[in-house]
């Protein structure tokens, strides 16, 4: 009976402390917190369009009426949508094609990429680079709010239809 007592006295002094340790809340290795998830940025890119060109709507992405009202105000030029809405890569080294430059499949422009470098103070800033043979390199900025929309126009790039713009929309973060 004095050894089942010595045993218990014994494995009691070993499990006590286990027990004790495992109230401690465990210790961050990590000096940086976890990242909070990030609303989704989309662009979209509007053309000038040729008024004498065939109009058909069939397979077109569409302008959104908060897009055009902001178009009208400062252009009377026609406008298409070249592509829909389109999720912009987050990471500090990734780009997004954003568009190949072709409208009903002739080449009307180089390549677009888009590179969110910016995101902090409440703001996002965007480079978007392309748009003409010597590449035309245009930042544009909105506010980091989820629902935050803007449409820039991107006057370095002007054809002989008119300027192009790009409309910039915050979407809801993903929890």
């Amino acid at each position: 009976m004095s050894r089942f007592l010595l045993g218990l006295a014994v494995l009691g002094y070993v499990i006590t402390p286990i027990a004790l340790s495992a109230d401690e809340p465990e210790k961050s290795t990590s000096a940086h917190p976890a990242p909070t998830s990030l609303a989704p940025i989309y662009a979209k890119i509007i053309w000038p369009d040729d008024p004498a060109a065939p109009t058909s709507e069939m397979d077109r992405p569409i302008i959104e009426s908060w897009i055009t009202k902001s178009i009208e105000n400062r252009n009377k030029s026609n406008f298409r949508a070249v592509t829909g809405w389109v999720p912009l890569a987050l990471g500090p080294l990734d780009t997004t094609d954003l568009w190949d430059g072709r409208v009903d499949g002739a080449r009307h422009a180089c390549m677009v990429y888009a590179d969110v470098f910016e995101r902090e103070d409440g703001l996002i800033k965007m480079r978007l680079e392309g748009w003409l043979p010597g590449s035309v390199d245009f930042i544009a900025q909105i506010k980091d709010e989820p629902g935050s929309r803007e449409v820039v126009p991107v006057t370095q790039a002007t054809n002989k239809h008119g300027i192009p713009h790009v409309a910039i929309f915050i979407g809801l973060q993903a929890n």
